[in-house]
């Protein structure tokens, strides 16, 4: 920028004949100007565009542009805050005229400065001669010519229609700026108002963004987490409609719940019941379950849907979280009683099936529910009720999927309302010694037979005794 604008008046070359080489150097030296125009609008423009959260690089781009296009000059954003006028950005040629003007805001934002005239009237103000004005800005003029600006050019700067602050050229030696500089003041201002306005859109995207990412944390633990998700990215709409499916249905509750809060105090039973339920709900989570419902101290959980792994997976991962729940709350009945919290069991039954159900939003279109519903959804409800406290009780169909790996005992068929035929049940074992997932066990169901081998629990001598006892049985059987 070796040809900067004059920041006093006009231009010394005007008076130059305009023929011969002082054509071309006139010529020139314009051409230099406009470009030095146009890349200080663009690295303005380039903050802008980086929509930064606050106001001040692109301030602080604004008089370092203006301190380029008019070197001898001070170019500062002075901003109405309150009553108050405070420094938004300067930038000067000399460090100590530029800390001394600093050292004078905040400062009252009174009418009679000129400050305040530009900001409460949203005019523009050119003074060649600060000095000449004194008795018209009797406040802030003399602050001007004790700080040495004998000459002030300055224009408002607006964010929604509101002026907000004022964008200053501030000289030493008296002069008005001219038509083409003041345009480039105005172009400044302009950019400025620019970036309080996209500022003032952002920090409103940003207060509507959070507000809606707490409503939806909120939301989000009201409803399960794959539902949550599945509305969130828009695969599920909020419509009356089912389907069937596939599914194994978890149900479980405490023994004896209601005798127990009996014995609580409203805090105590609020923290067990929160303690069990937030420990279940991690485990249920850590497994992929869809979760119903919570019903008091009851839980419906179901594998199959939205999401399925398969049948026999989805079962296996059923049966595994309840082993685990079983586990857990085993551990927490203890704790509690080391605590003198309870002073009975704190266990609970689980009954779990699997079959085809319906699955989907039922209710109206005002208020609705996902849930599964159908005769297996209330089979594993009855399950359930069956259950030994502290156990798991599967359905046939549940068992056929998982029998290759749990140890269990066929109870006798239970007779259930609604439903025609006895209910052959299958109780988990083992469930509190080891994880199932991973011991030893071999099992094989078929037509008239049946064998399940646990080489954890069987002793070299055990072992030997099965090998004659199944060496027998596959001479009878070739017989």
């Amino acid at each position: 920028m070796s040809h900067p604008l004059n920041p006093t008046g006009p231009h010394d070359n005007q008076a130059e004949p305009e023929d011969g080489p002082s054509v071309l150097t006139h010529l020139k030296a314009r051409l230099a100007e406009a470009l030095d125009r146009q890349s200080a609008t663009a690295e303005i423009l380039d903050v802008i565009s980086s929509s930064p959260r606050d106001a001040r690089p692109v301030f602080d781009a604004i008089v370092h542009a203006g301190q380029k296009l008019f070197p001898r000059s001070t170019i500062s954003i002075g901003l109405r805050e309150g009553d108050n006028l405070i420094l938004g950005s300067i930038s000067g040629p000399e460090p100590a005229g530029v800390e001394a003007w600093r050292r004078r805001f905040p400062a009252p934002l009174h009418p009679e400065t000129i400050h305040g005239h530009v900001i409460l009237e949203g005019k523009a103000l050119d003074l060649p001669d600060v000095a000449a004005v004194q008795d018209r800005f009797r406040i802030g003029a003399g602050n001007f010519l004790a700080s040495g600006f004998r000459a002030v050019t300055m224009t408002p700067i607006s964010q929604g229609g509101q002026t907000v602050g004022a964008l200053s050229v501030l000289r030493h030696s008296t002069g008005s700026l001219d038509k083409e500089q003041f345009e480039i003041l105005n172009t400044f201002a302009a950019q400025a108002n620019i970036a309080l306005d996209n500022l003032h859109l952002l920090n409103q995207m940003r207060d509507a963004n959070e507000t809606l990412e707490n409503v939806s944390r909120q939301l989000a633990k009201y409803m399960p987490p794959q539902l949550y998700d599945s509305i969130i990215e828009g695969d599920r709409q909020a419509a009356i409609a089912s389907r069937r499916r596939k599914l194994t249905v978890f149900f479980s509750d405490i023994v004896d719940f209601s005798e127990i809060t009996d014995q609580l105090e409203a805090e105590e039973l609020t923290h067990l019941l929160n303690t069990y339920l937030s420990e279940m709900s991690r485990i249920a989570q850590k497994h992929g379950a869809y979760f119903d419902k919570f019903i008091g101290d009851a839980m419906m959980l179901y594998f199959g849907e939205p999401d399925s792994r398969g049948a026999q997976e989805d079962a296996a991962a059923c049966v595994r979280m309840a082993i685990e729940m079983q586990r857990r709350l085993d551990a927490l009945q203890k704790s509690w009683q080391g605590k003198g919290l309870i002073d009975r069991p704190f266990r609970s039954r689980i009954g779990i099936n699997t079959g085809y159900c319906t699955v989907g939003n039922f209710g109206s279109e005002e208020r609705m529910d996902y849930t599964a519903i159908g005769r297996e959804v209330n089979l594993a409800a009855r399950l359930e009720a069956e259950c030994d406290p502290g156990g798991i009780l599967l359905s046939a169909e549940t068992y056929s999927l998982v029998g290759e790996w749990l140890s269990v005992e066929e109870r006798a068929p239970v007779e259930m309302k609604g439903f025609k035929h006895p209910i052959r049940t299958f109780a988990a074992t083992a469930i509190y010694a080891g994880d199932t997932a991973s011991r030893s066990i071999l099992h094989k169901d078929g037509t008239g037979f049946s064998v399940t081998v646990d080489l954890e629990r069987m002793t070299s001598s055990a072992r030997l005794r099965a090998v004659r006892y199944l060496q027998s049985v596959i001479s009878e059987l070739n017989k």
